[in-house]
């Protein structure tokens, strides 16, 4: 990383959020989708012998454990307004009073956090708080959507390890008249200033969907004209006034669906009329002290709060992967990126990732921003990311943009900045809301493309992903064809000249003829052998062989003879996993046959079965699928890079010498390695072997000489490398030809273990208190006494009343705006 990079990377860290790391995956081992047992609203189902035994490892583990790297959540924070210091604007959200008062920012404060501090961890009440409310303190009325929202956000702290949060946005009705009146003489003010002509450029921004007029009053009542413009007017004797407030988890490891199902459930746990159930101080002590993070290749069984106060908590399996041969932990779901993108945009994306040039997302969800950047920094592996990386970027960070380094950044759709960015020739931007991606001028094509992406496809049916079909290729005889909603498809290239629509866009006009280009375009994608061709409907995918080039053809057999040995290939129309040597036309691909999956369940039955999954029962199916797709990317890699280790160039003199000069030695034969290439291929990796990611894991190669713990990430890549030379010998010309991923299966098999044998099972929550509040209009500050201490539950009252979880106290009210 060059120091401008480094300046610009600590004075994120400094201003947002530090703290620790982690990344992730799972997927299928045997003929079917195996789906494990639905885990809702379930009792711990071991005996109390059993139980006992369970509960002493976890203790023993508690006492022998760091803290810093076992503890599940480091706080439980609270963010929302200040009533003792009222309502202040917000500085960082930049000049907004040209917006309505219920469409401006205002300062949030942490209104309490559990515990105090943690050494490893310090306490940042700004960084935190702006980041678990983006867009600020927000006011809105019955008028508008008040649902609760929930999104993730990552920091990443100077020595690159990344600090998680997961934060629950929701709506709370304000009965202080102090600032029901602010609002209101806001307001009156804002209405004013329009009235008089002086802010009438700022009227066209309020009323997008009307003539813009300057009587104010009248516009702001004809609803039908300007919606917009009715819901930003608040009337203090009609309407009721929300301010937004935020539940966040700061994490050190990314169980993003643990944290989102336990604020969620929280959330719903407030206890709004009396009845039975335990504080939410007992919830949020156990997710603080007794919820331990598994180790790796571990499992561990956790209870988190159920959808009803009433209701018995919910059980959930954290699972670690085994770092020596598996790939590191990722818990957002890759199934969302592909249908938020597409297959083509992903790779197109994960091109301008792998070339470290400046990207940036945009979207009106924060947590669509959140998973578009961890999946696809996360699908670089072996290589890590090492420049800035900022997916959800608060409006105070909006100037960092300007930064002339690579980054991955993330912008709210509402963000002027996103708008006026776009238009960047050298940058990246995706519009994950509109599947729209504008790419970088003379973007290289990425090795076997085509392949590349049928195979993700093949892997996308079979899990019976839903996705837009649009952009994904369709040739037929060398002729690039369209999608199945008329977009042109197919893999772009720098040469191609300003026809090539691929090269500014993902999403293209449907009048683009690409047939007289298409024996240009055929020869820089050579290597393609099948191709993916839509169906009018969508549903089915077939696989067309394609009329290749000569030196080519040898492809086909190649490929079919080595499917054949690895169990047959489907037949055209056939369901899927019917056997036939058919390899002209499979209704979900060949290259994961191996690996198919439900063969004698119809697709109709299949799509049954799949909309009757739980949430939890999802989330273990989305880590199968992650980590059936995640091997094919490593599988990439390791065919593109199975010979690296011969071009590394090795030091002849000590450790700190080298450390002390390597910035200016060569490491890597860069030209007789490119040499060995095939020329379409030379494009991407020419640019590639200049990258950041390329040398440090270059670095870390020579590193391993000195060191008894390589580094763990190139560790499993040489492992792949060799298991590679293992099959086809150290002569292998693997470069040349387009071969499947092989290994999902066998890394499979450690999860599925994981998942029906658990290791450790945490404690249920348990009542701390000693009187609980009977009901709340909002939601409260908790008892600190209870939640700045890891003893409360050392003693646990007796058990209640079969039907009576607890007594609630006489108290019925203890907290209200």
């Amino acid at each position: 990383m060059t120091t401008r990079e480094n300046v610009v990377s600590s004075r994120l860290s400094k201003l947002m959020l530090s703290s620790g790391s982690g990344n992730g995956s799972g997927n299928g081992s045997g003929p079917n989708i195996q789906v494990a047992p639905s885990s809702t609203l379930v009792q711990s189902p071991t005996s109390p012998g059993e139980q006992s035994q369970s509960q002493s490892e976890l203790n023993q583990l508690k006492r022998d454990a760091d803290p810093q790297f076992s503890r599940f959540a480091d706080y439980f924070v609270i963010c929302g307004l200040d009533l003792d210091t009222g309502l202040e604007p917000d500085r960082f959200a930049g000049d907004n009073l040209h917006c309505s008062p219920l469409d401006r920012a205002y300062k949030s404060k942490p209104l309490a956090h559990y515990p105090e501090n943690v050494p490893w961890n310090p306490f940042d009440a700004h960084g935190i708080c702006m980041l678990s409310l983006p867009q600020g303190l927000r006011f809105r009325t019955q008028k508008h959507c008040i649902e609760p929202r929930f999104h993730s956000f990552a920091t990443t702290r100077e020595d690159g390890k990344r600090c998680y949060g997961f934060s629950l946005v929701f709506y709370e009705e304000i009965r202080n008249r102090n600032i029901c009146g602010a609002i209101h003489t806001l307001q009156s003010m804002f209405i004013t200033e329009l009235s008089n002509g002086q802010q009438t450029h700022s009227l066209s921004r309020v009323k997008q969907d009307g003539p813009v007029s300057r009587s104010l009053p009248r516009h702001f009542k004809v609803a039908g004209q300007a919606p917009q413009s009715a819901q930003s007017y608040y009337d203090i004797n009609k309407d009721k006034l929300y301010v937004a407030k935020s539940i966040t988890l700061i994490c050190q490891a990314p169980y993003a669906f643990a944290a989102q199902m336990f604020l969620k459930n929280l959330y719903r746990c407030l206890p709004r009329q009396p009845g039975a159930g335990i504080s939410l101080e007992s919830y949020v002590y156990n997710i603080l002290y007794e919820v331990m993070l598994p180790q790796p290749g571990k499992s561990i069984r956790v209870y988190l709060p159920p959808t009803e106060p009433h209701l018995p908590p919910i059980a959930l399996i954290l699972q670690r992967p085994l770092l020596a041969t598996e790939l590191p932990l990722l818990d957002f779901p890759l199934r969302l990126l592909f249908k938020y993108l597409g297959v083509e945009c992903v790779i197109q994306l994960l091109t301008c990732v792998l070339l470290e040039n400046q990207v940036l997302l945009r979207s009106t969800d924060y947590q669509r921003l959140m998973i578009v950047g961890e999946c696809i920094t996360s699908l670089l592996f072996p290589f890590v990311w090492p420049h800035v990386y900022a997916p959800i970027l608060p409006a105070a960070l909006h100037h960092f943009l300007d930064a002339p380094v690579p980054f991955v950044m993330g912008l709210h759709a509402e963000c002027e900045a996103a708008h006026k960015i776009g238009s960047e020739a050298t940058l990246c931007f995706v519009d994950i809301d509109k599947k729209h991606i504008q790419l970088p001028e003379e973007l290289p094509v990425f090795p076997h493309k085509v392949d590349f992406m049928a195979e993700i496809g093949s892997v996308l049916d079979k899990f019976e992903i839903e996705r837009d079909r649009d952009q994904e290729p369709s040739f037929r005889n060398g002729y690039v064809g369209r999608g199945a909603g008329g977009g042109v498809s197919g893999s772009g290239s720098s040469g191609s000249g300003g026809v090539d629509a691929m090269i500014s866009s993902c999403t293209l006009p449907t009048g683009l003829q690409a047939a007289r280009r298409s024996k240009e375009r055929f020869q820089q994608m050579q290597e393609t052998v099948y191709t993916l061709s839509g169906s009018p409907g969508g549903g089915v995918v077939d696989y067309q062989p394609l009329i290749a080039h000569p030196s080519r053809i040898d492809h086909v057999p190649r490929i079919a003879d080595f499917l054949r040995r690895k169990g047959g290939i489907r037949g055209a129309g056939s369901p899927v996993g019917s056997p036939t040597v058919s390899l002209s036309s499979s209704p979900v691909g060949i290259y994961h046959d191996v690996d198919a999956v439900d063969a004698t369940m119809p697709v109709s039955t299949r799509r049954a079965e799949k909309q009757k999954l739980s949430p939890v029962d999802q989330y273990y199916q989305d880590l199968r699928i992650n980590n059936s797709v995640r091997e094919i990317f490593l599988n990439r890699f390791v065919h593109m890079f199975h010979a690296y280790e011969y071009f590394v160039i090795y030091p002849n003199q000590a450790r700190d010498e080298w450390i002390s000069n390597r910035e200016t030695l060569q490491n890597f034969d860069k030209s007789s390695f490119l040499s060995d290439q095939p020329e379409h291929h030379r494009a991407f990796l020419s640019r590639f072997l200049e990258s950041q990611m390329f040398a440090t894991l270059i670095d870390n190669k020579i590193l391993a000489m000195w060191e008894s713990q390589p580094d763990e990430q190139l560790q499993l890549f040489d492992q792949r490398v060799k298991l590679l030379r293992r099959r086809h010998g150290e002569n292998m010309i693997a470069a040349t030809s387009y071969e499947p991923c092989v290994l999902s299966q066998d890394s499979q098999q450690g999860f599925e273990k994981r998942l029906n044998c658990i290791d450790i099972e945490v404690t249920p929550p348990s009542e701390i208190l000693a009187n609980r509040a009977a009901y709340f209009r909002s939601f409260p500050l908790l008892e600190k006494g209870v939640l700045n201490q890891e003893c409360a539950s050392s003693s646990p009252p007796a058990p209640p009343p079969p039907g009576h979880p607890s007594t609630p106290s006489s108290n019925p009210l203890r907290s209200s705006h």
